[in-house]
């Protein structure tokens, strides 16, 4: 009887090994799925294809990145660019990204949005520290390239792209941290899912939003929905309580971890206006901001940043 205890035993626990080691072999595509996302950037068609220029630029270490800079729909911009950091599983161009730029317009913005390395067409392979350089270079694009000022600046992160934008908010001056479905870590995250692994000790990526958070003093906007299956709304409070900006906000919103901005557009889209006109003030007159189509090209140029 004590052997056979001993066989079970011996078995249950190879194959929990065999499970961690599993878990931890697809640890990256687990996180950030790019696999999904490395395909040829595709032009978006009908309502929603706003105008476009594609600009190719290189992180510090000399990764070639894509990214679209796309212009304001209004003649009279406001001024404000909003930096977008992207979710993982897609790149720039798939799913709902057209149709959220074309909301973005709408207000009165710029964008730059950018594919992490890995991502789209951008070179290399996907890693946490190579996505917060990716960011930090696209910001840099804006600086010098775009001559945005700063406080300009609102930097935007979805999903996977609240770390990043957390990390460079954390690090850089801007005008605000807007943040979709945010986690507070990729540990506390995988631990929530995978609770029968021990996700905190075996985590290669960690995207420590919770630790950095507090550094963050531009106003922060954090859009959260308790229908979201992805990231638990809880872990959206916990960062905005927790949040050293004395201009934050928290705005609960129906439509779940993906389209909350088409569900509850209303409210999602009235607080990011709320959000762009801080900025826009405290930023001043506009009329020496450049249009960015008046130092590029339109869609299809292949303008390089």
């Amino acid at each position: 009887m004590r052997g056979w205890w001993w066989k079970v035993t011996g078995a249950v626990l190879l194959g929990y090994g065999a499970m961690i080691g599993g878990a931890k072999f697809m640890e990256r595509e687990l996180v950030f799925r790019a696999a999904h996302a490395k395909a040829r950037l595709t032009e978006p068609q009908g309502a929603y294809a706003p105008p476009h220029t594609r600009v190719e630029f290189a992180a510090a270490d000399s990764t070639k990145l894509v990214g679209w800079v796309i212009p304001a729909a209004p003649a009279d911009s406001n001024g404000v660019w909003v930096l977008y950091c992207h979710g993982n599983a897609h790149n720039l161009s798939q799913y709902d990204e057209p149709e959220f730029y074309a909301h973005l317009r709408a207000l009165g913005v710029n964008i730059l949005t950018f594919d992490y390395r890995g991502f789209g067409e951008s070179n290399g392979a996907p890693d946490e520290q190579g996505s917060y350089a990716d960011a930090h270079a696209a910001y840099d694009l804006l600086r010098t390239t775009y001559h945005v000022s700063p406080s300009r600046i609102a930097i935007y992160g979805h999903s996977l792209g609240t770390g990043v934008a957390v990390q460079l908010a954390s690090t850089v001056p801007a005008g605000a941290l807007i943040l979709q479905a945010p986690y507070t870590s990729i540990p506390d995250l995988g631990a929530g899912r995978f609770w029968y692994l021990p996700v905190r000790a075996m985590a290669t990526y960690r995207f420590p939003s919770i630790d950095r958070i507090a550094s963050v003093k531009v106003p922060l906007l954090v859009l959260a929905s308790p229908q979201d299956a992805v990231v638990p709304m809880a872990m959206g409070e916990r960062l905005h309580l927790a949040a050293g900006s004395i201009d934050k906000r928290l705005i609960h919103v129906m439509g779940g971890h993906e389209i909350a901005f088409r569900v509850d557009s209303g409210i999602f889209f009235r607080a990011f206006r709320e959000m762009v006109g801080t900025v826009a003030k405290a930023s001043g007159p506009v009329s020496a901001v450049p249009r960015p189509d008046t130092l590029t090209t339109r869609a299809g140029s292949g303008t390089r940043g």
